[in-house]
């Protein structure tokens, strides 16, 4: 799309691209030409290759966002929230599918049944904040909530320092878990991850629940049995 340069995923090997001005020329595919005019591109900028959609190349050192150049319409800045502890700082950085970008750094916690990589997220609904699958791929970010797959356009991504990944079940959760969220009447949600038909998806650990919810092929799932994110 003309004016617009975007996309998702991890900077890709040559000769597929090379990061823009001033950190290098543009560059296109090998079967196609270079897109977009040279010296258009901010520090920070995203470059999006339409013929490779899995790419993108994140902002250069001391960078601390990732910005989005685009003739269309601005989306609203959301705010972020890092949270400092003892022993580790993690952040929830705003984005959204209009946007198509997520920050460099974000935590990948599984694989779709056709094997595109999921992401850890996090997005508002009827009152809760509910962890989420971000799969940039399928320019999707899901939740679950009251039965149902529900897709969410506004989401966090998140962005941690350095975790580990505990089995648990039951609605337990070890020390140090990550409060993905909250329900409406204020029980904490946690970050979790199940293994169904072969993918390992992401998904709120629901205490009273004595489960992780997660959602899959259009609905809400559960199991007793999980592992749950823990910052090390």
């Amino acid at each position: 799309m003309p004016g617009q340069y975007y996309g998702w995923g991890a900077p890709p090997p040559p000769p597929h691209g090379f990061p823009p001005p001033p950190h290098g020329p543009p560059h296109g595919p090998p079967h196609g030409p270079p897109h977009g005019p040279p010296h258009m591109y901010p520090p920070g900028a995203i470059v999006y290759y339409p013929m490779h959609p899995g790419y993108f190349y994140p902002p250069p050192p001391g960078a601390d966002s990732v910005q989005v150049v685009e003739e269309a319409e601005a989306v609203p800045e959301l705010p972020g929230e890092t949270v400092e502890l003892p022993w580790s700082t993690y952040r929830w950085v705003p984005a959204c599918l209009s946007q198509r970008s997520i920050p460099p750094g974000a935590l990948r916690v599984g694989t779709d049944a056709d094997g595109d990589e999921i992401y850890a997220g996090r997005a508002h609904h009827e009152g809760d904040i509910v962890p989420a699958k971000v799969i940039p791929t399928k320019n999707a970010c899901y939740i679950s909530f009251g039965g149902e797959e529900v897709l969410k356009d506004q989401f966090e991504v998140l962005v941690p320092s350095m975790f580990a990944w505990q089995f648990s079940t039951n609605g337990e959760v070890p020390p140090g878990a990550v409060e993905a969220g909250s329900t409406a009447d204020g029980e904490k949600l946690y970050f979790g991850r199940v293994n169904h038909d072969g993918c390992t998806t992401p998904g709120k650990i629901h205490p009273s629940h004595a489960c992780c919810y997660y959602p899959f092929d259009g609905e809400e799932r559960s199991s007793a049995e999980y592992e749950c994110l823990v910052l090390m």
